[in-house]
């Protein structure tokens, strides 16, 4: 038996992209290359890895045995080749951000990577936290940028610092001026996002501390409509307040709270296989803009994150909190 790099690359691209199709564009080899490639592979091992009935390649049991490892033989080859290019992103990359990020960081980001960049291909995701963090699970991103992400087998996580929330009302409201308390508003409009989101549970629990069950509780999926039916005086929401524009800020209110609402750790969460000088670039992109804004504060974190200077993937990964 003599496997190749070539042919556990071909099979890392068609694990990760779904089709021997999309593999070859990726890889800028022809369709048979690829087919021929795993077929040798797959002769050596003696078992099938994919499935292609349904019109998408999906791992076999005997393919997901072997996947973490072709993960780790990509990943040292990667280091190998690092000592000379400094472990560059090439070709694609697929990142995942809440609307949060999209709103303060997302269009210098990809300003900045198109102009530095110019051969890598970015594919966008914006979605809630839990959602990003289930797609990079399932190796359906390479990198996620985040609240409450948790580090787990396979994917590193980088804590960035605390995002600021608070509750948003109508600058109008008979309100304004005090302090708001669970029973202030059981009886208000309400704007929230899917309950497993960050916000989403950030307003339950805030509910459950004052044993309160608000009347009205609207989902809302985008920050931007929410700000703006918030500045309508049609209700209350929590955000973070640099996301709301400066053309509607005069209507719009920062209201403190009692509990007060407690900021969410940002983090980038990348698979290991894909961390490399550039990822590093994107946490402190992130991060800056997040920090002009006023939205980001440091904070000490009682496990050190992964540094940024010399990261290996041998490196401990750190959890950010929940």
């Amino acid at each position: 038996m003599r496997l190749t790099l070539a042919q556990i690359e071909t099979f890392y691209w068609i694990a990760r992209l779904g089709s021997f199709h999309a593999a070859a564009r990726q890889l800028n080899v022809t369709q048979p290359s690829v087919s021929g490639r795993i077929r040798e592979l797959e002769r050596d091992l003696g078992c099938a890895l994919f499935d292609r009935s349904g019109g998408r390649a999906r791992l076999t049991e005997a393919g997901k045995a072997i996947q973490r490892q072709s993960e780790q033989m990509l990943s040292l080859a990667r280091e190998i080749h690092s000592e000379t290019s400094a472990g560059k992103l090439r070709g694609l990359l697929r990142l995942g951000v809440v609307e949060t990020v999209a709103h303060i960081a997302l269009p210098g980001l990809i300003r900045k990577l198109k102009a530095t960049k110019p051969g890598l291909r970015i594919e966008l995701a914006v979605d809630v936290g839990s959602v990003l963090l289930r797609q990079l699970d399932e190796r359906q991103l390479d990198v996620a940028i985040t609240t409450d992400a948790i580090a787990s087998e396979g994917i590193t996580v980088h804590p960035l610092g605390e995002v600021d929330l608070a509750w948003l009302g109508p600058a109008s409201h008979p309100l304004a001026g005090r302090t708001l308390t669970p029973a202030d508003l059981v009886d208000e409009a309400i704007f929230t996002q899917p309950e497993m989101s960050t916000i989403g549970r950030t307003i339950r629990q805030w509910f459950d501390a004052g044993q309160c069950t608000p009347k009205s509780l609207s989902g809302c999926n985008s920050l931007s409509v929410t700000s703006e039916l918030v500045a309508a005086g049609l209700g209350f929401a929590v955000m973070t307040p640099a996301v709301v524009r400066d053309d509607i800020a005069d209507r719009i209110r920062r209201f403190e709270a009692i509990p007060p609402i407690p900021p969410r750790t940002l983090s980038v969460a990348a698979l290991d296989e894909t961390w490399s000088g550039d990822i590093e670039f994107i946490a402190k992109f992130v991060a800056d803009a997040f920090r002009a804004t006023d939205a980001l504060r440091e904070k000490t974190y009682t496990s050190a994150p992964v540094p940024f200077a010399g990261y290996a993937a041998s490196a401990s990964r750190t959890d950010s909190m929940m």
